[in-house]
This record gives structure tokens, sequence and C-alpha cells, in this order.
């Protein structure tokens, strides 16, 4: 028997944290691909409608609306199957986020081999790799429910491109209800 509780899927911690902070702040824009619901942003796009774009199945669009809306004041989250956002999306990621230096917040949900059944074409195991070959985009693999909202409230004025990656199942709980905030969050981050 495991000493851990279990908690909620990190992704549903990214939803919730992101509806919180939404309604805070107009200029938080969520963007998604066909993917609304299985990335739990059904309810942030019924409560905040004009803050959700939906582009459909076409990564490379999702990535370069998202790179062009953060080139403004927006807060852009760019919210995908890991699969699909990092091997469709891999040019406008390299030209348009990392070498234009565009702060998206590009989150790839249902990461590793998280979809299963459904095969080695929904399956991410490449997204890391490729990612960290590129210069000027920084990665974030929380562990639990904890660090996934400490990434989230972090990632919201992090200055620079940020991939944050996200299994489908619930967490162990690593931190206890009482760790404290951490010091230094992912905008102190040294370049």
């Amino acid at each position: 028997m495991s000493a851990y509780t279990i908690g909620k899927p990190n992704q549903d911690v990214v939803a919730d944290t992101l509806l919180e902070l939404g309604r805070q702040d107009r200029n938080l824009i969520v963007v998604t691909g066909d993917s609304r619901g299985s990335v739990k942003m059904t309810p942030f796009g019924d409560i905040l409608p004009e803050q959700l774009v939906e582009v459909g199945i076409a990564e490379q669009n999702l990535v370069g609306v998202s790179a062009g809306l953060a080139s403004t004041v927006k807060k852009v989250f760019s919210i995908s199957p890991a699969c699909f956002l990092t091997a469709r999306g891999l040019e406008q990621i390299k030209n348009d986020v990392a070498y234009s230096d565009n702060p998206v917040k590009l989150v790839g949900i249902s990461a590793g081999v998280s979809y299963g059944g459904l095969g080695s074409t929904h399956h991410s195991l490449h997204d890391l790799a490729v990612l960290q070959a590129i210069h000027n985009i920084d990665i974030v693999v929380p562990a639990d429910n904890f660090e996934t909202r400490q990434a989230i409230l972090s990632a919201v004025h992090h200055p620079r491109p940020l991939y944050l990656r996200f299994g489908k199942r619930p967490m162990p709980d690593l931190h206890s209800p009482d760790t404290p905030k951490p010091v230094r969050d992912l905008a102190s981050r040294d370049p």
C-alpha cells in the first residue's frame, strides 16, 4: 500500500487554475485545437468565452495564433494533446514561438503513453527530446498537483517560451498541504 494519497489528474489542476486566473485577468487567453473537452477547458469556455480560441484540428495554426496573440499583451496558454502539439506544430514552435521569443505557454496534455489503447500515433515520447533541442524554450514537467498549480501560477508571468507537460492519470500527492510556496518562480530563472 502506498504512503501517498492520490490527487487529481494534473490537467484538471491546470484547468481549475487557469479558470481562476482567467477570471482575474482578461488578457489570459487559452487556445485549443478541437480538444476543449479532453483538455478540460469546457468550463473555461462556458464562463469566459471571449478568452478561449478554438482553432480546430490544426496544430500548426494553434501555435501560430498563440504566437501572434502572445506578441501583444496577451498571456497565452496553448493547450493540446502533447503528441499532436509537438509533432504537428514543431516548425511553428521553433520559429514562431522559440526563435521569435514569443512567451507562449505550450501545454502538452496526455503525454507519454497516456492514450494507451489508441496506439503509437497518440503517444508522445518524442516531445521532451525534440523540444530540448530547440534554443529558447523552457520545459517543466510537474510531478504532482501542488507543483502543477505552482507551475501555472508562475507561468502566467514567465517572460519566455515555455512547455508544460502532463500525463492523464491522477497523481500521488508528493507534497504535504502545508508545503510553502516556492521562493523562486519560473520568471526568475536564468536564461
